[in-house]
């Protein structure tokens, strides 16, 4: 290393190289005191360009000697001394200012994070990242992510109006709901980061969220007198779901169509968009697409991005929003939703085959069913609803429905006069249970059905109001209905494939721990290959060639392919506090090429769409 001393005057600072974007006004003038007093201890670090020496590092003592000439205390050209660095690239230079400004005074968390945002989207590790600058990879981790707040958002940081803690909440929330909430700060409104949390992550979905056109949905809608459509709720929130969806895939596709550079949608609440900048266009750089569909249904899009040279390993680390104040549960709730609802309906078509148990669970709901009115209702198990409206219903539900649909026409009910403001009917089991019907037509009615027939109507109306009592929560107790699924001998197995629509809304790692339990990872090779979206289609496709009993695939795979089940599934359900390790074995097969079949890999991918990235 050679010093050298240049003259003040003939040094500059680089354009957009120092990550310190805040320097306080009193420690630089408390540096220039001590410069004054006893001169310059460290050398700064330049660059030469042109005629001018570019400051790499030692930008707060370079200003703080420009402060010093100002007063006249030094010459403009007071010899500074310097060791010069010839061959260093942009990132070479962001680098070392990155790591300088960290080890010479903690940089303000706004610039920290920015800082190393740009250095990891130059290809850096973040254990490189770490050792260097002196902090744990943690703290990059929970640093990186505020990179991706919106402009105002990031000021408010600097200036300290926000703390750490909100900032970091704030993450979850789109730049639309970041600016909304400095607005509403600026008109005195206080928040914490928990109330920052609550906001975003028990968003309902409101219909101003819908991207989908309003007469797809069939359900109804629950709105405050003269309320806007912010304040408007879809109540079957899972057709929301459904049709919400439907239209990112739609919308997808679209842009792909469009000729979009990529097109990627996430769909956790957090969205990294600090691995992504603007392309440039101007040289030719084609843009892509990013669809961020949160899980409370909210969707945002942004095109025109290039994606910065982040590593794979870096971008899937942190993937994840650092605000999240617990442990993510095992299964979220639309999933909780979507297993009762398939259990509630596996168990509904066994008690139509038992008349002893649906004699007994009749004989339990009619003394627990008793109404305020002192009547007895039958009231529809929402899981009959949950698949009303699906293309493709699980076969439970279509034999309870094909059974509804038998007596409806047994019964003259095809056909009847509605009420004029009645909402549409969802399938024969509501034609069944609706009450619009004539008391005396109905009597009528039942009394032509024979003792079989008869039989067979009260075991159906018994089962379509018998299942998992909550279907917001996993059934882990041993509760009537788990004691009636196991006394029915009910096994999800024989009823229900882990199909797309279960394994998507699985997390990602979930995903893996669910290849590695099923055998499919000595298939798919190594999973850290592969996005989410493509995991989750690829192993939907190796359950259903199991359940096929798929001759191309081996004997033993097959078996353990059909066996596998979600914890979830079970009577009562298993829940883990984590993903299940992975087995030796299964560690071996995915760390090695060599041992997955290219051919069904291949095949996997020709099934695969590109929505999911």
């Amino acid at each position: 290393m050679t010093i050298q001393t240049i003259p003040l005057n003939k040094l500059a600072v680089a354009d957009g190289n120092n990550p310190r974007r805040s320097m306080d006004a009193a420690a630089l003038d408390g540096l220039a005191a001590s410069i004054k007093a006893d001169g310059l201890l460290q050398n700064l670090v330049v660059r030469k360009d042109g005629r001018k020496f570019r400051i790499v590092s030692g930008e707060r003592r370079y200003r703080a000697l420009l402060l010093l000439a100002e007063r006249g205390d030094i010459g403009k050209d007071h010899p500074v001394p310097v060791e010069v660095r010839g061959g260093l690239s942009e990132a070479d230079a962001l680098r070392l200012a990155t790591v300088e400004n960290i080890q010479r005074e903690q940089l303000a968390p706004m610039d920290e994070a920015e800082a190393f945002a740009a250095l990891l989207g130059e290809g850096a590790s973040l254990e490189d990242v770490a050792a260097k600058a002196g902090v744990s990879v943690l703290t990059v981790k929970r640093r990186v992510a505020l990179a991706s707040l919106c402009d105002e958002a990031k000021a408010l940081v600097r200036e300290g109006e926000f703390s750490l803690s909100v900032a970091e909440a704030l993450t979850l929330a789109t730049h639309e709901q970041q600016r909304a909430l400095v607005e509403r700060l600026e008109q005195g409104y206080h928040y914490d980061a928990d109330d920052v949390r609550g906001m975003l992550t028990g968003e309902k979905p409101a219909v101003s969220l819908a991207i989908f056109p309003m007469e797809q949905y069939e359900g109804t809608v629950t709105a405050d007198l003269f309320a806007d459509d912010d304040n408007t709720f879809f109540d079957d929130a899972e057709q929301f779901f459904r049709l919400q969806s439907q239209a990112v895939e739609a919308l997808a596709a679209h842009h792909r169509e469009a000729g979009a550079a990529f097109v990627e949608v996430l769909t956790e609440g957090y969205a990294p968009w600090w691995q992504y900048r603007e392309a440039n266009t101007e040289d030719g750089e084609a843009g892509g697409v990013v669809i961020h569909f949160k899980p409370s249904g909210r969707v945002e899009v942004r095109e025109g991005l290039a994606r910065r040279d982040v590593r794979p390993s870096v971008a899937e680390e942190t993937a994840a929003a650092p605000a999240a104040p617990k442990p993510q549960p095992e299964y979220t709730g639309p999933v909780v939703r979507m297993v009762a609802a398939h259990k509630s309906m596996a168990v509904m078509e066994a008690l139509l085959a038992d008349a002893r148990k649906a004699k007994e669970v009749a004989v339990i709901q009619m003394m627990r069913g008793i109404r305020y009115h002192g009547r007895i209702a039958v009231d529809a198990h929402p899981a009959l609803a949950f698949f009303a409206t699906s293309d493709k219903p699980p076969v439970s539900y279509s034999a309870v429905e094909r059974t509804a649909q038998e007596f409806v026409t047994a019964l003259g009910l095809e056909g009847g006069k509605r009420h004029a403001y009645a909402r549409p009917s969802r399938g024969a089991w509501d034609v069944l249970l609706g009450d619009d019907k004539s008391a005396e037509q109905l009597y009528a009615a039942v009394k032509e059905l024979s003792d079989s027939e008869l039989e067979q109507l009260h075991l159906l109306l018994t089962a379509l109001a018998f299942g998992q009592e909550s279907m917001e929560a996993l059934d882990t107790t041993d509760s009537l209905f788990n004691q009636v699924a196991v006394d029915l001998d009910v096994d999800m197995r024989d009823r229900w494939v882990p199909d797309e629509d279960f394994l998507y809304r699985r997390r990602k790692e979930h995903l893996e721990a669910i290849a590695r339990e099923s055998g499919a990872v000595s298939r798919l090779g190594k999973l850290k290959d592969y996005a989410k979206g493509k995991l989750a289609a690829a192993l939907a496709n190796h359950f259903q060639r199991c359940a096929e009993d798929d001759a191309t695939l081996p004997a033993a795979m097959r078996e353990r392919g059909r066996n596998w089940l979600p914890g979830a599934m079970l009577f009562p359900a298993v829940t883990a506090d984590a993903p299940a390790e992975p087995e030796a074995e299964d560690i071996e097969a995915d760390g090695q090429d060599d041992d997955a079949d290219l051919s069904d890999i291949e095949a996997d991918e020709g099934d695969l769409t590109e929505a999911a990235a």
